[in-house]
C-alpha cells in the first residue's frame, strides 16, 4: 500500500491556518475602520457659530501667511535696489553667531542706550502680578503676552527704564507661560527687566529699608572721602539676575496707577516707581487696583504708597470708547512720554493707542503751550 502523503497534508494545514489568520486580521481591520467611521459619524456636527469661528481662524491663518510672504518679497526687492546680497548677509550672520560677534554688538548698543538715556537716574515701572487668583487661565495668558510686549518695547527703546515684575511665583501660571520664552529670566534681567518671585511689598519694602541704611553709611563715608562705587549700572550686566531687589535712591516714592484714583498725573518724577496692576479682567474686576494699593498702605506703615491716574480725560475725547488700557499700553505711554522730554502727554498717548479706540485730542489742549519742565529731578 502507498504511504499517506503526510507532507502535503501538513502544508495544506499551514496554508489553511495562514489564510485563517489573514482573514481574521482583515476582519479586525474592517471592524476598526467601521468603529472609527461610526465614531466620526457619531460626533455632533459643528454649530453655525463654531463653523464661522473656524472659517475666521482659517482666514486669519491665510492672511498671516500671505503677509509674511509679502514682507519677505518687500525685503528682497529693497535689498536688490540697494545692491545688497541677501545670501551673503545670511552667511555672514551665521558666522557672527558662531563667533559671538552679534551678541557683542547688541550688548554695546544696549550699554550706549542705557548711558545716553541715564537709566539709573530715571523713574522705574513695576508690574504688580498679585491678581492671578482672580483671573481665568485665558486672562493669565493674555497678561503674560502683555509682559512680553512691554519687555520688547523697553529693550528697543532709545531711553530704556528699569522694569520690575513682582509676584511671579515659582509654579504659577504666569511664570509657566514666560518660561517658554528663550532667555527668560536671565537675559531679561540683562535688559533691565527684572522678574521677582516676591510680592510688591516684599521687594520694595526691603529695598526702601535698605535705602535708609545705605544713606547713613554713605554719610559716614563722605567725611572720609571713601565712598564706594563699583562703576556698574544695575541692569546692564549679564549677571544682573543675581540681584534680588532694586537699588533705590533716598526719598523714593511709590505711585500706583489706577483709573479709579482722584489724583491726576501732571508729569513723571524720576525718583518714583510707577506701579501698573497686572490685571486682565475684561473690565470685570471693579476697583481691584485701587483696593490693592489702599490695602498695601494700610498694612505697611513703612511702605507709603500713593495712587494716581493718567491725564486721559484732560487731553482726549473718548466719545464711546473705553478708557481701560492694557498693561503694555500704559507702560508704553510712560516710555513715550519720557522720550518726548516729559512734555507731551497727547503725543505719547496718540502714538501708542490703536486707531480702533477712535479718540481725539481736545482742541484746547492742542493749542495750549507745553511749558512743563518737570521730569528732570
Amino acid at each position: 500500500k502507498p504511504l499517506p502523503n503526510t507532507t502535503m497534508e501538513k502544508s495544506d494545514d499551514k496554508i489553511s491556518q495562514s489564510e485563517t489568520a489573514a482573514a481574521s486580521v482583515a476582519v479586525d481591520a474592517t471592524t476598526t475602520n467601521e468603529q472609527n467611521t461610526t465614531t466620526k459619524e457619531d460626533d455632533p456636527p459643528l454649530s453655525k457659530k463654531a463653523l464661522k469661528r473656524r472659517k475666521r481662524w482659517e482666514k486669519a491663518l491665510e492672511i498671516k501667511k500671505r503677509r509674511k510672504e509679502q514682507s519677505k518679497e518687500i525685503r528682497r526687492i529693497k535689498a536688490q535696489n540697494e545692491g545688497r546680497d541677501l545670501d551673503a548677509e545670511r552667511e555672514q550672520q551665521k558666522q557672527n553667531e558662531k563667533e559671538g560677534k552679534g551678541w557683542e554688538r547688541r550688548e554695546k548698543l544696549w550699554r550706549e542706550r542705557c548711558s545716553k538715556g541715564n537709566i539709573d537716574e530715571s523713574f522705574r515701572v513695576c508690574f504688580d502680578c498679585n491678581f492671578e487668583d482672580q483671573m481665568t487661565w485665558k486672562e493669565v495668558n493674555s497678561l503674560s503676552l502683555q509682559l512680553r510686549y512691554a519687555y520688547a518695547m523697553n529693550r528697543k527703546s532709545p531711553m530704556p527704564l528699569h522694569v520690575h515684575v513682582t509676584g511671579v511665583k515659582s509654579g504659577c501660571d504666569t511664570r509657566k507661560h514666560l518660561e517658554k520664552i528663550d532667555g527668560f529670566p536671565d537675559r531679561w534681567a540683562g535688559r533691565a527687566y527684572h522678574v521677582h518671585e516676591g510680592s510688591l511689598e516684599d521687594v520694595f519694602g526691603s529695598a526702601l529699608s535698605n535705602v535708609v541704611t545705605s544713606k547713613d553709611e554713605d554719610d559716614k563715608q563722605e567725611g572720609d572721602g571713601a565712598a564706594k562705587s563699583d562703576g556698574k549700572e544695575e541692569g546692564t550686566d549679564k549677571d544682573d539676575s543675581q540681584q534680588s531687589q532694586p537699588k533705590l535712591r533716598p526719598n523714593h516714592q511709590l505711585v500706583y496707577l489706577t483709573g479709579d484714583s482722584e489724583n491726576t498725573l501732571s508729569t513723571l518724577d524720576n525718583n518714583t516707581t510707577y506701579i501698573i496692576g497686572g490685571i486682565v479682567d475684561r473690565n470685570r474686576l471693579k476697583r481691584a487696583a485701587i483696593e490693592r494699593a489702599e490695602a498695601i498702605g494700610s498694612n505697611n506703615s513703612t511702605l507709603p504708597i500713593k495712587t494716581a491716574r493718567l491725564p486721559l480725560d484732560e487731553h482726549f475725547d473718548f466719545k464711546g470708547s473705553t478708557r481701560v488700557l492694557t498693561c503694555n499700553h500704559v507702560f508704553e505711554i510712560l516710555l513715550k512720554y519720557r522720550e518726548n522730554g516729559y512734555k507731551d502727554w497727547g503725543g505719547a498717548v496718540m502714538s501708542v493707542l490703536p486707531d480702533r479706540k477712535d479718540i481725539h485730542e481736545k482742541e484746547e489742549k492742542k493749542d495750549e503751550p507745553k511749558t512743563d519742565e518737570e521730569g528732570k529731578s
